[in-house]
């Protein structure tokens, strides 16, 4: 074994340093690895250390376990999970991983026991969950076909996941719903054809009826984006905000235009929303800043005329894998949140192996 040994006490140990991005792009990390972040929002440099192996299942830490850090800062998104989708009413059962910070979509094969499409889940720090799959085999449409299994990949060793019966919806099957979530610790299941709500326990992987009632309602489609404190839903004539603290639903603001026009989180206190059409005809993102729950106004999304789109939560910037323009297909974006700007067609970012891909789910992990 190695170890280093100070032989003075004057002078100091100099470690490699730098931003989150460049953190980010470091490549053949192995666990103890070291790396000073020098653009905190407080200031203040922070110290990082790796805990995967050799670069692979693993990711960035900070190193003060007594500190409770920003929102930001909580953990690190270095991997983006696209599952299911479908086109011309074929269903995938496909899996596809995207490394964030090298743009590179990969296939990892039919992870899924059943294929997914007008759905939506939520990720724990390793399982990315599924809601409301039929196990018929049978096109998931927006308001036919759904069952209350729930499907799920293991993101960490990059394998199916099997189902247990605590995952499964308790109320009933949901017919293309939204979901909203509390980071990788609870997630809350509205709309798909009934005014009840359902929350997961992202950690103990256990369903249940929750005990608040939604005024929302949306068979033809519900979609949220959520920070840290609340969760933001809409469908295509209501809207819910939902207090992560307090368990609770209100009636809101119509933060999104229509169910099928989906919704972006981040993690930097803004959320995205479609500001026109329904299943495409989408030009625009509205933006609003959590904090106080203001419109800054729209932004052109960087691919037009879509909807029903796939998209990421990221650290810096996010993606859309697939969407549907008039028809299902794999045009992806990458979009950046300190500009407000993205680019279309980044090469190899797109999933490639089905001839088009809408209306699946994306989960991430560090």
């Amino acid at each position: 074994m190695a170890n280093l040994k100070a032989t003075t006490i004057t002078g100091s140990l100099n470690i490699p340093f730098g931003t989150h991005t460049t953190r980010a792009g470091l490549t053949g990390n192995v666990s103890g690895s070291i790396f000073l972040v020098t653009d905190t929002d407080t200031s203040k440099s922070k110290l990082f250390v790796y805990s995967g192996i050799n670069g692979h299942f693993g990711g960035w830490e900070e190193l003060n376990p007594t500190a409770t850090p920003a929102f930001y800062y909580t953990n690190f998104i270095n991997y983006s999970f696209l599952a299911g989708g479908y086109k011309s009413s074929s269903p995938w059962r496909d899996v596809h991983k995207t490394i964030n910070a090298t743009d590179q979509t990969s296939h990892l094969g039919q992870l899924l026991a059943n294929p997914v499409s007008y759905s939506s889940g939520a990720s724990s720090k390793t399982i990315l969950f599924i809601w409301s799959i039929n196990t018929n085999n049978a096109f998931n449409g927006a308001t036919t076909s759904h069952g209350t299994t729930t499907g799920a990949v293991n993101m960490l060793t990059e394998t199916a996941y099997t189902n247990q019966t605590a995952h499964n919806l308790v109320i009933g099957a949901r017919a293309d719903l939204g979901t909203v979530h509390k980071e990788t610790e609870y997630a809350w299941m509205f709309g798909g054809g009934t005014t009840a709500v359902e929350k997961f326990n992202l950690t103990t992987e256990t369903m249940y009826p929750n005990q608040n009632i939604a005024s929302i309602n949306g068979p033809t489609g519900a979609s949220g984006f959520s920070d840290k404190d609340y969760g933001y839903g809409w469908v295509d004539s209501a809207a819910v905000k939902v207090n992560f603290a307090t368990d609770t639903f209100t009636s809101s603001t119509q933060w999104g235009a229509h169910g099928q026009q989906k919704g972006i989180s981040s993690k930097v206190g803004k959320g995205y929303a479609g500001n026109e059409g329904s299943y495409n005809g989408g030009y625009n993102l509205r933006r609003w800043q959590t904090s106080t729950e203001t419109n800054l106004g729209n932004v052109s999304k960087p691919h037009g005329n879509c909807g029903e789109e796939n998209f990421s939560l990221g650290q810096d910037w996010q993606y859309m894998l697939g969407n549907y323009d008039g028809v299902q297909n794999n045009t992806s974006w990458k979009f950046t949140y300190a500009t407000d700007s993205g680019t279309t067609s980044v090469s190899g970012l797109a999933p490639g192996v089905n001839a088009g891909t809408s209306s699946g789910h994306v989960g991430q992990r560090s």
